[in-house]
């Protein structure tokens, strides 16, 4: 497996650059995303999320915590040039260089990453969390703001109640309550 400087480098071998060959691509990787629970004890967890500066800047944090404690290990903060414009679903394609630089600048890699974004709820079953954990091999879990696809019963009143979504491509999500 490459390392996370390597992806950076070149995170889309295959794909010519159009959002239709994007679109093929995720439907390639997705039948490679990996459901089970399977992986050895976790000792470093990572967190990551990117925004964006002017449109022209994407910027990814990346931060390592022990599992154990969930202090802080190291940080990181990468910036790079911005290339590609925001397609509806092909969010992964814009941010997925940036968060393999920021992983990249951490000084140990991750056992599982925590990623701000869908994972398997993604119209193509392949959302940026999906996206990294297959190019990286590395466990991700997708934790997202909006609902992208499917739907979920009504929640419960109190803070932290969950329930089922039911996604088009996979039952593999959640919904949970934070107020």
């Amino acid at each position: 497996m490459l390392s996370f400087a390597e992806l950076a480098a070149s995170p889309f071998a295959e794909w010519d650059g159009t959002p239709a060959a994007a679109r093929m691509l995720q439907k390639e990787l997705a039948e490679q995303v990996r459901l089970e629970d399977d992986f050895p004890p976790l000792r470093l967890l990572a967190g990551v999320d990117v925004g964006f500066e002017g449109g022209e800047i994407t910027r990814a944090a990346a931060i390592l915590l022990d599992a154990e404690t969930l202090q802080p290990v190291a940080e990181c903060v990468a910036r790079i040039p911005t290339s590609m414009p925001y397609v509806p679903g092909l969010l992964s394609f814009r941010e997925l260089p940036a968060l393999l630089s920021a992983l990249a600048g951490l000084p140990q890699e991750a056992d599982l990453i925590v990623v701000d974004g869908h994972g398997i709820a993604h119209p193509r079953g392949l959302g940026i969390a999906a996206h990294l954990g297959v190019v990286t091999g590395r466990p991700t879990i997708g934790v997202a703001k909006k609902i992208l696809t499917g739907h979920h019963c009504e929640l419960g009143d109190e803070r932290g109640d969950k329930v089922e979504s039911v996604s088009y491509t996979h039952l593999r999500a959640h919904e949970t309550r934070e107020d």
